[in-house]
């Protein structure tokens, strides 16, 4: 099989051509026409300052040309032919898009040359689904200038994801491919884009969210492609200071129980964050360079959860740099090669709801990313292309100081997962290791043709290795304690409670040993992609692809866990009305394929990974509590009660007790790949109209629907056997596999884009979207990343759904069909932007307004499974979940906000001094936005269970078997709530 995959790649890339280099680059293509016919032999040329030298084609038989892997930016497109007028036209070539530029010649019996402009918007020429941010835009908008800001200006997307990650037309927050100079800069685990590019330096972005071309794959959810700035014949650059300040940003409306506010005091220092830029030629034409920095040392304040409230400052330390050279090693031959490095050492971080200052840690995340890509012009119609690439990224730190039972042992509170006591993971073991590598080798044939019209055609190879070596230690000690978090004073007390609950315990130890070291996992996918970008006539073009994926892959033990490949067609077509690319109609179907989780395909690996030992703690109790909650007598503090808790672990047989564990989790024993996992797949099908209004103005309207499937589960029931542990335990074996039955998870969206030029020196712009993302998988946690359906992991220890354990998992409020998390109904960003006349300098004023509706959450209970019967598991679930009422039957506020920037700059001589100044929120609206962050639950979905009930022919009563907190659905931590007021300022000058 091996043998004839290579076969396939070695034909496909030496005998098939390939479409441009579309990471980094974009393509120009067009027709030339004289008195509406076809015009073949004209020499077309294209310069612009981004691009060395010129590109020199002829159009074909029926007028047709097209450049392929041109550096973004303005151009200016020529095309002669001996007898006819010299027509000039000029367009901007956007990031990974296709811009086209036609042209009608006329007879001439004298030397003489037009120049116009260029209007059809490359958002309307290809069926693909895009949006292109470029760092004018960004700049005059009140909006973040890295990666994540510019996305979520954008349609389709939303930051709903856990850690509010970024979702893209309903795919989970993980499933998305991010690009910097055609270097992949997902982060290893949860997929999110890492801060490695400097925002001064970034010239566009583009994201590619439906009809996406065969040339991408690896994601189920959208592209984010960006690129750098590369130098040029002229010397360029800036220099820029950007303000910040703490106090700057109005405080949230969050409040203790008493009603009283309770966000802490903000402090009140400067917080400067320097960049710089640099660029020019060290050989005119022929190679050109590009030097960028960024130095940033920010303060900023927040405090622990409610009730305790205590403050604390995190300092961020970080430097990035990037270097790259352009260089044409001939006319016809070019190679760009870039270095981006990152140092970052952050003080005053925390990893969860955390409910003191001693969970506080100290962490570095050092990033490198390096790309060199070569450009070969065989002939005017024969491209060849190829990239390598690699990022290297590690934590350093970031956990525990010490590895002793006392004071490396993480607290956790049993019924709100709050930490305490001691920072989560491990500080002081060695660093962990998240990197990638990528090679490319492609192609590309432009082909004209008389009767079928033109084709670009397309074809390449891709290998993409994701690789982790990390000893993932879950504290100092590998101990966790669970009890009741008491406050008193703002000082976390613990208790401690023997009383078993439906047979264990309510106290318990979680024991976390790591099994074995890692050996590095490498998980790779080998494709090969086939393209034909087909313009049959003016009325009609296709675009005609497909994609094949092999999954190969062995975890952090160096067992083989993945052996799979995918086919994916990606099928689009344009109708043109009049022929003259005014009123376009489009459709799309296509499959993507996602790229292999290292979650769940290293979840078994005995190397790196650590067992899970649920330990009931049967001891003495201590600080018991009153009725309300408060402790009896003298509070014992926390130090002593742990040591007293291990010296009854310890005279207990310690973790060799087999009677006191009821839940266990050992890599390799308790859960097994059943064969070889797969890669889960979306489907597409996506119906587009767009117009172009005159010269300045233009409307695309997309539907787009999608429907995933396999998704990762664990299976565990009587037929996957049992096993036995070192320990000697007796387990259940759970199959971790794909599946869709009884799965579902649906995307429907209708979205709008557009802009206009109103009057002179004022433009609209903007984008609408509707949405509805249903179904019951979920797929991913805060603190888990990637997870298989069949648990959820929420205080600590699992709670089951299907297919887990079914005999007490299949019932219909189990694993519920609803409005997932990430739903978000209605999402809307309108800017206006106005250049008002100033006697001197240029005076920029913009208003971005932007609303979303409320994002959706849900009331679940953990029940026991009272009444069922234990058909024979050596182990039965304890912890079953059950939703109370519809799945994201409950929705947090809709949220408004306006935002301004003002912008004054100055020219002296070659250069320009400017200010910028931004309001975020001007009139400091206090909506709850979000139901978790990075921290984990920000709201409150306490759900008490007073009287168990039979989830199999029981349905539980609001007052007689559960209760909900008073406070359900208020914010337990000020993040919960949109941004505030915020002002923040930037000076600088570009030359």
């Amino acid at each position: 099989m091996r043998a004839s995959f290579r076969w396939f790649v070695t034909i496909a890339v030496l005998l098939v051509a390939v479409s441009a280099f579309a990471q980094t680059t974009a393509t120009l293509t067009g027709t030339v026409t004289s008195e509406g016919r076809g015009l073949p032999g004209v020499t077309v040329s294209a310069t612009s300052p981004n691009l060395q030298g010129t590109r020199t084609t002829v159009s074909g038989e029926n007028g047709d040309y097209s450049f392929s892997s041109l550096p973004p930016g303005l151009y200016s497109v020529s095309f002669e032919l001996e007898g006819m007028q010299r027509v000039t036209k000029n367009s901007t070539l956007r990031l990974a898009e296709i811009s086209r530029v036609d042209a009608d010649l006329t007879v001439s019996k004298v030397s003489e040359s037009i120049t116009v402009t260029a209007a059809a918007p490359s958002v309307l020429e290809t069926p693909q689904v895009s949006t292109n941010f470029d760092a004018k835009t960004i700049e005059s908008l009140p909006v973040n200038r890295n990666i994540q800001g510019r996305v979520l200006l954008a349609p389709g997307v939303t930051n709903t994801g856990p850690n509010n990650q970024i979702v893209i037309h309903g795919a989970q927050s993980f499933d998305n491919l991010y690009l910097v100079n055609g270097v992949v800069v997902n982060e290893n685990v949860r997929g999110q884009p890492q801060a490695a590019v400097i925002e001064d330096a970034i010239q566009e972005t583009t994201l590619l969210t439906g009809g996406v071309s065969a040339e991408y794959g690896r994601f189920t959810g959208g592209v984010v492609s960006t690129i750098t700035k590369s130098g040029g014949n002229e010397f360029s650059g800036s220099l820029r200071d950007n303000f910040s300040n703490d106090k700057w940003i109005s405080k949230t409306d969050f409040r203790n129980a008493s009603g009283a506010r309770a966000e802490a005091n903000h402090i009140d220092k400067i917080n400067p964050v320097y960049e710089g830029t640099l660029g020019g030629r060290i050989v005119r034409d022929r190679l050109w360079f590009f030097l960028a920095g960024r130095k940033e040392k920010t303060s900023s304040t927040s405090q622990t959860v409610a009730p305790f409230n205590n403050a604390y400052t995190t300092v961020v330390d970080q430097k990035r740099y990037e270097a790259k050279l352009t260089g044409n090693v001939t006319s016809k031959h070019s190679i760009v090669g870039s270095y981006l490095k990152v140092t970052d050492n952050q003080t005053g971080t925390k990893f969860g709801n955390i409910a003191d200052l001693a969970s506080l840690r100290a962490v570095g995340n050092p990033i490198k990313l390096y790309a060199l890509h070569y450009n070969g012009v065989i002939t005017n119609n024969f491209l060849i292309e190829g990239q390598w690439s690699k990022k290297d990224f590690s934590i350093v730190g970031g956990g525990a100081g010490q590895r002793d039972e006392i004071f490396g042992t993480l607290l956790r509170d049993i019924r709100r997962g709050w930490r305490a006591w001691s920072p989560t993971f491990c500080g002081v073991c060695a660093a962990k290791e998240r990197n990638n590598k990528d090679w490319l080798a492609k192609g590309s044939y432009f082909l004209s043709t008389k009767s079928t019209g033109s084709h670009n055609l397309t074809s390449g190879y891709d290998e993409f290795h994701q690789l982790r070596n990390e000893n993932n230690y879950q504290s100092g000690s590998d101990f966790r304690l669970f009890g009741d978090f008491v406050n008193v004073g703002g000082t976390v007390f613990l208790h401690l409670d023997p009383t078993k609950v439906n047979g264990i315990a309510r106290s318990h130890w979680e024991w976390d040993p790591l099994l074995a070291l890692s050996q590095t996992s490498d998980f790779a996918t080998k494709s090969v992609f086939v393209n034909d970008k087909w313009d049959f006539s003016q009325h009609f073009s296709f675009n005609l692809g497909a994609r094949y994926d092999k999954n190969t892959g062995h975890n952090q033990a160096k067992i083989d866990t993945v052996d799979d490949s995918r086919f994916s067609p990606r099928l689009g077509a344009i109708f043109d009305v009049k022929g003259d690319g005014k009123h376009r109609f489009s459709v799309n179907y296509g499959r993507y394929v996602a790229m292999i989780s290292q979650g769940p395909a290293d979840s078994t690996s005995p190397g790196g990974r650590y067992a899970t030992y649920q330990i009931q703690y049967l001891g003495p109790e201590i600080n018991p509590l009153d009725s309300s909650g408060n402790i009896i007598g003298t509070p014992v503090p926390t130090e002593q009660v742990i040591r007293q808790a291990f010296q009854w672990f310890h005279d207990n047989g310690f973790t060799s007790n087999n009677s006191l564990i009821y839940s266990l989790q050992i890599p390799g024993f308790t859960e097994k790949i059943n064969g070889s996992l797969k890669s889960p797949f979306m489907d597409e099908v996506t119906l587009g109209y767009g117009v172009q209004l005159g010269t300045n103005s233009f409307v695309r309207a997309d539907v787009i629907h999608r429907s995933w499937g396999d998704f990762y589960v664990t299976r565990r029931d009587l037929t996957t056997g049992k096993n036995t542990t070192p320990t000697g335990a007796k387990v259940d074996v759970g199959f971790i596999e794909n599946s869709s039955s009884g799965l579902s998870r649906k995307y429907n969206a209708l979205q709008l884009q557009g802009q206009t030029k109103l009057i002179q020196r004022v433009t609209l712009g903007g984008n609408y979207t509707y949405s509805k993302l249903r179904g019951n998988v979920e797929n991913e946690e805060f603190n888990n990343a990637t997870v298989t359906i069949g648990a959820i992991g929420t205080t600590g220890s699992n709670v089951y759904q299907m297919p887990e354990y079914p005999e007490y998992t299949n019932f219909a409020q189990n694993n519920p069909v609803g409005y997932l998390p990430a739903d978000m109904r209605h999402r809307v960003n309108v800017w206006l932007q106005y250049q008002p006349p100033v006697p001197f300098g240029q005076l920029d004023v913009s208003l971005l307004e932007r609303y979303h509706s409320a994002i959706p959450y849900s009331a679940m209970a953990i029940i026991a499974g009272t009444g069922i019967t234990n058909p024979g598991y050596a182990l039965p679930p304890t912890q079953i979940a059950y939703f109370l009422g519809e799945r994201g039957g409950y929705r947090l506020d809709s949220i408004y906000e306006t935002s301004a920037t003002i912008g004054y700059s100055i020219p002296i001589s070659r250069a320009s001094l400017f200010l910028k100044g931004d309001v975020i929120n001007i009139l400091n609206k206090q909506g709850i936005e979000q139901a978790d962050t990075s921290a984990g639950p920000v709201i409150d979905r306490t759900v008490r269970v007073v009287k168990q009930w039979n989830p199999l022919t029981e349905t539980p009563v609001l007052g007689t078997n559960y209760t909900l907190s008073s406070s359900f659905g208020r914010p337990t931590n000020k993040d919960a709530y949109q941004t505030p007021r915020t002002y923040r300022f930037a000076v600088g000058v570009r030359f």
